[in-house]
């Protein structure tokens, strides 16, 4: 049975179900099977530094290695940001009650790059928290599925008939460069003069 998102309302917990909705849900999927000669399925292979040499499946793996070059175990290794710092993990959501504190808007909803969407379903009385979202509200949260080092961003919202979801993703952003030098526009009428004055009439060649 999948673990049930606790969402406290007011004082209220409710326990939801979640459902991720994704293009195949939505319009279906098709499978592209390579076969050789003999109908037989391909495989995906991995070529080799050497030029020479085919990784099947499971050939490869990835490993974590110090400035020396000894082998290092994954638990041994301590999370720290850009300035060295160590990171706090986050715990995953589902590990204890997520207050809905947090109310926004649609221009902040816009402003993020949406990954994932779940329908939320509960045998709990949504009456007031559907007629909530009905009207538009929406409540943002942070929201981590198994737990790690940067929670995403939750969204609860509803569609027009009230049917709660959960939209999860992470802020955009956009990085402005500037222009050495900005386009000049000119006069349409005043382009297509100087277009014609510089067509080269043959006839001054005879």
């Amino acid at each position: 049975m999948p673990r049930a998102l606790i969402l406290r309302h007011r004082g209220v917990e409710l326990p939801f179900t979640i459902e991720k909705l994704d293009r195949t849900k939505l319009y279906g999927s098709v499978d592209v099977e390579a076969i050789d000669d003999q109908g037989r399925p391909c495989e995906l292979a991995t070529l080799a530094s050497d030029g020479k040499t085919l990784l099947g499946k499971g050939g490869t793996a990835a490993a974590f290695l110090s400035q020396d070059g000894a082998w290092l175990d994954r638990a041994a290794l301590k999370p720290v940001d850009a300035f060295g710092d160590p990171i706090a993990p986050v715990p995953s959501s589902f590990a204890a009650p997520v207050d809905l504190g947090d109310e926004t808007d649609v221009d902040d909803y816009l402003q993020h790059n949406i990954k994932s969407v779940y329908a939320l379903t509960t045998e709990a009385d949504l009456e007031a928290l559907r007629a909530e979202l009905k009207a538009g509200k929406i409540y943002k949260f942070p929201y981590s599925f198994r737990g790690g080092l940067v929670a995403d961003v939750g969204f609860l919202l509803a569609n027009p008939e009230g049917e709660p979801f959960l939209a999860v993703g992470q802020p955009t952003r956009i990085h402005f460069l500037g222009l050495d030098a900005l386009p000049v526009f000119e006069d349409e009428e005043t382009a297509e003069g100087a277009e014609a004055e510089d067509e080269l009439d043959f006839g001054m060649m005879s």
